[in-house]
């Protein structure tokens, strides 16, 4: 009787500690299957920033073209450092699987590999991030007050270099050199457009074609004039030679009308004056009777 309960109680304990050890097995089976989920996750966002990030090639035509910024790269660092504490924290929880069933497990073999593997990928990017952010492009990006003061300084020298080039065409068409300057000024109003010279460069392209008596090239210019720059202070003097231009080319009725309303608009002007004399000589004088 004794020897039976002595069977019974052995039985008992085995089937106590089987339960254990499949529960155990069963535990670290669950964590490894987690585990690989979180890792697919983190492979995924990997491959997506590494897709995202410029290489060799693409780093080159950044700089040429100067559209990379601070923040970009800031990002994709953040983005970089947040996937390195990911690993980590799967790495630990591996080595606790591990730890837990008292030894290596193929699974979780597999899953070390799989992690070894993306930390790598990430280093890649860390690497290309830091070549990135040593490119003149990035450079030249800059943050807050260096940026401002860096735009302020390019602005500067823009303004500077457009008032070089203004100044060379002038010299040109004063010593006579009326095409040379008209290329040079058109040149200037291309590189430089919309700056404190404008306006004049624009009334000198039209005067090079009326001192070379090109008047239909002229009128044009002059309009040009109007349009782009109507309160120029060489409005009035432009009004007096398109009226004029119009005058050359036999055409009296419109120089008429536009010298006219140069009079009207400024009075008080020295072209004003030029105009009136101009319609008082056109004007075709009475007979006596």
């Amino acid at each position: 009787m004794r020897l039976k309960k002595i069977i019974s109680c052995f039985f008992i304990l085995i089937f106590i500690v089987g339960c254990a050890t499949s529960d155990d097995v069963g535990r670290v089976q669950w964590e490894i299957n987690d585990l690989r989920s979180e890792i697919r996750a983190i492979k995924e966002k990997t491959e997506s920033i590494n897709a995202g990030l410029p290489g060799e090639k693409a780093i080159i035509e950044l700089e040429e073209s100067q559209k990379a910024t601070s923040r970009s790269v800031a990002d994709m660092f953040m983005k970089t450092q947040e996937l390195s504490k990911e690993i980590q924290r799967i790495t630990g929880r591996l080595e606790e699987v591990q730890n837990s069933s008292g030894k290596s497990l193929k699974d979780s073999e597999q899953i070390t590999s799989e992690v070894n593997r993306i930390k790598i990928l990430v280093e890649e990017m860390e690497k290309r991030l830091s070549k990135l952010e040593m490119s003149p492009v990035f450079s030249k990006a800059g943050t807050g007050e260096e940026s401002k003061a860096a735009q302020a300084e390019e602005k500067k020298q823009a303004v500077t270099d457009a008032k070089d080039a203004y100044l060379s065409a002038y010299e040109s068409y004063k010593a006579g050199k009326t095409k040379e300057a008209r290329e040079a000024f058109t040149t200037m109003l291309k590189d430089y457009p919309e700056n404190e010279y404008s306006d004049n460069a624009r009334f000198w392209i039209a005067e090079s074609y009326y001192t070379d008596k090109d008047y239909e090239e002229a009128i044009l210019a002059y309009e040009e004039l109007f349009k782009k720059s109507p309160e120029s202070e060489k409005i009035p003097g432009a009004m007096l030679k398109q009226g004029l231009s119009f005058y050359a080319m036999k055409d009296a009725k419109t120089g008429k009308l536009i010298l006219e309303r140069l009079i009207e608009r400024f009075p008080d002007s020295e072209e004003a004056k030029s105009a009136k004399k101009k319609l008082k000589e056109s004007s075709p004088s009475k007979k006596k009777r």
